[in-house]
């Protein structure tokens, strides 16, 4: 595993936290897996490790964005709201 896709993939509770800290301000709940992404892609792009590929950065913010809302919804599953 290369250290860029380490360094992006670490940052899907942040991606998480920050979802959940503007969940008051969208309209339309199902939003949130969009904005999961969107903040999964700006986070990497914005820590991007110096000589990466900008594709591959792109790609992990994707996943990374993916993982994150995946995360919270398995988190409700397990408390069962």
């Amino acid at each position: 595993m290369d250290v860029s896709t380490f360094v992006g993939l670490a940052g899907v509770p942040f991606i998480t936290a920050l979802v959940q800290l503007f969940k008051p301000w969208l309209a339309d709940k199902r939003l949130m897996p969009v904005a999961a992404i969107i903040l999964g892609v700006a986070i990497n792009l914005a820590f991007m490790v110096p000589g990466a590929n900008i594709a591959l950065t792109v790609m992990v913010g994707v996943v990374a964005g993916l993982a994150a809302s995946g995360l919270w919804s398995a988190g409700k599953a397990a408390v069962g709201q």
